[in-house]
């Protein structure tokens, strides 16, 4: 009786699958479904349903493709698909437009009805081989197709963008773009990336990733997956991530690395920073080269003291899964500290809790900026 349960429940699940799918206005919505080889850049029209609406064709990335154009690896950087095998890449923005920026657009299974209200998500991920990060990624909506025959820009309005509109800087992990349209009604095509000029455009040149080995592209450029487009009844509400009452997010605020040449050793110490994900105590990545200049300064003064300064965001100050979080956090970095050859009794504690965060806003951006260790060197 109890297999046949089970067998029951994971039919359900099966049809409520399903039934999300064919809610979404999107046809092949996490680009799984396509037509052809993938053989060079710019082939998105292998994707089922996608292309790209100016001379600068976006990329496609498949599970099935080792090397250049291949996920989790490619030349642009290392990433699992947020679903399925594969995903597209798009540029969003480059200095002084060095390089043109890149769209994808599909056409809709329907058009969109009159003063109904959607619910509209994707995915972003910023490549680690970017030497830029920018903000103004967002989804147009469109009664006519775009079709550009030149490496132009695409200069029109964003009817969905993330609320706070953040310079997404992080490279590890994916995340939601999400928010509600209500439709002027007739609109047949969906067209993703940066409609805002340069000058509107927020951005930060960021540090090479020590673990990418591959030639950095001068552009903000974000891998892009499982977009949705699902028509809202009345009363019903865009379950948004960043909507939710108690935080479920992973997103880490990252900063790069200081460039420690010229700098006083206190400098460095202070302008070193690490950021963590929500309930999480493990380092990213770019987290070890941050320590690395703490090490270094360390190591070459013996009489240097380190104070590990560790707090939490106010959601996590709540929660009862992450009650001593904080220093479980700076202890974590005060053994890495350790295996390094730093002795322990040069290196001091502080826990703040949620008492005093850096962002107040309450913003998810805002509490990733507050789950975070600053340090201070002292003699």
């Amino acid at each position: 009786m109890k297999k046949i349960a089970i067998s029951l429940l994971t039919l359900s699940v099966g049809i409520f699958s399903v039934a999300q799918d064919d809610q979404n206005m999107v046809e092949n919505p996490g680009f799984e479904q396509i037509e052809g080889k993938i053989k060079r850049e710019g082939a998105i029209n292998v994707a089922i349903g996608w292309m790209s609406p100016t001379k600068a064709a976006a990329d496609l990335y498949a599970g099935k493709i080792k090397g250049d154009l291949g996920t989790p690896q490619n030349f642009v950087g290392y990433e699992e698909p947020h679903g399925g095998q594969n995903y597209a890449g798009i540029r969003v923005f480059s200095y002084n437009d060095k390089e043109p920026r890149q769209y994808i657009s599909t056409k809709l299974k329907l058009p969109l009805r009159k003063d109904a209200t959607y619910c509209v998500k994707f995915y972003v991920n910023l490549a680690e081989g970017s030497k830029y990060a920018s903000n103004n990624i967002g989804v147009n909506f469109s009664k006519k197709q775009y079709n550009i025959d030149e490496n132009k820009s695409i200069m029109t309005t964003t009817e969905v963008m993330h609320k706070d509109n953040p310079v997404f800087n992080g490279y590890f992990g994916w995340e939601e773009i999400c928010g509600t349209y209500v439709a002027e009604g007739g609109e047949k095509f969906l067209t993703i990336g940066n409609f805002f000029s340069n000058g509107e455009t927020g951005n930060q040149r960021l540090k090479k990733v020590k673990d990418f080995t591959g030639t950095s592209v001068m552009s903000a450029y974000y891998y892009i997956d499982d977009i949705s487009v699902v028509m809202l009844d009345d009363g019903e509400e865009c379950d948004c991530q960043i909507n939710e009452h108690k935080v479920k997010t992973e997103y880490i605020y990252e900063v790069s690395p200081v460039n420690p040449e010229g700098m006083k050793d206190d400098q460095i110490v202070k302008y070193t920073e690490l950021y963590f994900g929500y309930g999480k105590s493990d380092f990213t990545k770019s987290d070890f080269e941050h320590l690395k200049n703490i090490e270094t300064v360390m190591n070459a003064n013996a009489n240097y003291k380190l104070t590990i300064n560790s707090h939490m965001d106010s959601d996590e100050a709540d929660d009862e899964d992450c009650i001593g979080l904080d220093k479980t956090r700076a202890e974590e970095v005060k053994k890495h500290l350790v295996s390094k050859g730093i002795a322990a009794d040069r290196i001091f504690v502080k826990t703040y809790g949620a008492e005093q965060p850096l962002d107040s806003s309450g913003s998810e951006i805002g509490q990733a900026k507050n789950r975070r260790i600053t340090f201070v060197l002292g003699q």
